[in-house]
């Protein structure tokens, strides 16, 4: 009695982690020119946001300035799910683009040869810890962990796919307590980026809280060398899974990603015509 009891509640945790979303209807939310088709069992509301513009000089945060830009958020009931930003590489309201942004040319730049030349990825520093991907926006957090890494092709562009963990500080946080799958994109007429982040999860992790530490049996950190040991096994464990394994699915992000359509938009516009609107979808 005691097998069978194990064997049923061992075929009820494998259903429960492989089996499949459900889909629901499919919706389209229009916004500036910029349209985007959503499953609407996965998501309950999306928040588009017109994100004003913040340039140099006079940006409230300096270390983040950035052209004004189309954010979606997405929420499943009350819970944040990720968001999807569009960037424009133009903006007509100021007079000099790399003044106003300095960083954003030299972010682009780079993204663009990375897109262009392909080099297999993630490229590795001597002790194993992954060298940065480029993204158009600033993190002000450094990748210290880098897993399923690929290129993708869309109908409006191209771009690079990865799962990622940020960090502005040394802790020690564990895989999983802020596990993101990031998509960063250019349009091909290079007039607009695409940056995409969700959260997502995976059975095989062991279970954690946001921001959780990684603890020897005692309870205490368990030291850089250990630590650096530990990323890469878990890099490994993720590379070596199904991107259909994963909550969400890393399939379901990049099609969402991939339903964007840009017509007639005047990304270069946006700077002198955004001011924080809001619009809700439910």
């Amino acid at each position: 009695m005691k097998k069978d009891f194990i064997v049923k509640m061992l075929c009820i945790a494998i259903l429960f982690c492989v089996a499949p979303p459900v889909w629901g209807q499919q919706k389209t939310v229009r916004q500036d020119g910029v349209s985007l088709t959503y499953d609407s069992a996965m998501f309950s509301r999306i928040t588009i946001v017109e994100l004003k513009k913040e340039p140099l000089p006079n940006a409230r945060d300096r270390l983040n300035v950035h052209p004004a830009n189309l954010l979606f958020l997405f929420y499943k009931n009350s819970q944040y799910m990720g968001s999807i930003k569009c960037y424009p590489l133009r903006d007509w309201s100021v007079d000099d683009l790399k003044a106003a942004y300095p960083e954003l040319p030299e972010r682009v730049l780079a993204l663009t040869h990375l897109l262009h030349d392909r080099p297999t990825l993630p490229l590795r520093f001597a002790d194993g810890t992954p060298k940065e991907l480029p993204t158009i926006q600033n993190q002000m957090a450094g990748q210290y962990f880098l897993s399923h890494v690929r290129y993708l092709e869309f109908l409006w562009g191209s771009g690079i796919a990865f799962l990622v963990q940020y960090a502005q500080d040394s802790s020690e946080y564990a895989v999983g307590s802020r596990l993101d799958y990031q998509i960063e994109g250019l349009t091909t007429d290079k007039k607009i980026a695409v940056s995409a982040y969700f959260h997502v999860g995976h059975p095989d992790l062991p279970p954690t809280q946001k921001d959780e530490i990684v603890s020897d049996k005692k309870g205490d950190p368990i030291g850089e060398e250990a630590y650096l040991k530990y990323l890469r096994r878990m890099e490994a464990l993720l590379d070596g899974k199904s991107e259909a394994t994963f909550r969400p699915t890393l399939d379901f992000i990049q099609k969402l990603v991939g339903s964007l359509r840009f017509e007639n938009v005047d990304p270069g516009g946006w700077g002198s015509a955004f001011d924080g609107k809001e619009v809700v979808i439910e």
